[in-house]
C-alpha cells in the first residue's frame, strides 16, 4: 500500500464530510485520498465502502481511548497519612507504678498427683516437683507453658486457705490470677487511695519468694487478683 501524503499546507485536517479526530487523513464518503485532485473527484459523487486503512485507524483510536480509561482507573489514589496501631500502654495514669505481664494462673485441685499427671503425661507440659509451702498452707506444682505458668494448689495443713475453696468447689477450679508490678509498695498505696481492698494489711512473700499482695475479689470483678513484685 502506497504511503499517504501530507499536503504542503501542513498536517491533514478533518474533511467537512468525514468523521473522526482531526489527526486523521482526509476522508471523503469513506474513501481515503492520496492527493487533492483525487479528493475532489471522490467528493463529486463517488461513494465507496470504508477501506481497511480507515477501519484500522478507527480501531486503533478506540483502543487507545480504552487504554487511557483503563490506565486512569488503575491509577492509585493518594493514600493520605498512614495510620499506625499503637501498642497497649500499661502505665497507670498519675501513679508511680506500672502493670506488667501475667505471671501465673492458680488452679486449686483436690488431687495434686492426678492433676500433675494430666498436664505432664496427657498434655506434655513441663511440670515441676511438689513444693510444700507451710507458711501459705498449700502444696504447689508449677506447670511451665513458656509465656506463663499454671500454679496447681492443694491444701497443706488444717488451716489452708485452699481447703474452704475446695469445699465449695469439689472438682477444683480457677483460684486466682497473678500479675506482675514494678513497685509493689507504691501499687498497694495507690490502690488503697482508690478504695481497692486487699486481703492483708501488709505485703507478704509469695510462693516464688517475691513480695505479693492479694486484692479482694469483690473489688476486682469477682476474681481474686494477686500482684507480685517483678
Amino acid at each position: 500500500m502506497a504511503p499517504l501524503t501530507v499536503s504542503e499546507a501542513g498536517p491533514p485536517a478533518l474533511h467537512p464530510q468525514s468523521t473522526g479526530p482531526a489527526s486523521w487523513p482526509p476522508l471523503c464518503h469513506g474513501k481515503w485520498s492520496r492527493s487533492r485532485a483525487r479528493c475532489r473527484a471522490a467528493c463529486e459523487g463517488d461513494t465507496v465502502a470504508v477501506p481497511k486503512m480507515a477501519l484500522l485507524q478507527k480501531t486503533a483510536w478506540a483502543a487507545a481511548s480504552a487504554l487511557g480509561l483503563f490506565t486512569r482507573l488503575h491509577t492509585p489514589f493518594p493514600t493520605g497519612r498512614p495510620v499506625f496501631m499503637s501498642q497497649s500502654s500499661y502505665k497507670v495514669s498519675d501513679s508511680e507504678w506500672n502493670l506488667g505481664r501475667l505471671n501465673h494462673i492458680a488452679i486449686a485441685v483436690p488431687d495434686l498427683e492426678k492433676a500433675s499427671t494430666f498436664y505432664k503425661s496427657v498434655l506434655g507440659a513441663e511440670v515441676s516437683e511438689v513444693t510444700p509451702l507451710p507458711e501459705h498452707g498449700v502444696s504447689v506444682v508449677f506447670v511451665n507453658l513458656g509465656n506463663t505458668k499454671l500454679e496447681l494448689l492443694h491444701p497443706f495443713g488444717s488451716n489452708s486457705p485452699i481447703a474452704g475453696f475446695l469445699q465449695k468447689n469439689k472438682a477444683g477450679g480457677l483460684h486466682h490470677i497473678c500479675i506482675e508490678v514494678d513497685n509493689i509498695n507504691a501499687t498497694l498505696m495507690d490502690l488503697r487511695n482508690k478504695k481497692i481492698r486487699s486481703l492483708t494489711e501488709e505485703v507478704k512473700i509469695g510462693a516464688h519468694g517475691k513480695p505479693v499482695i492479694f486484692l479482694h475479689p469483690k473489688d476486682c470483678g469477682g476474681v481474686l487478683v494477686e500482684l507480685e513484685q517483678a
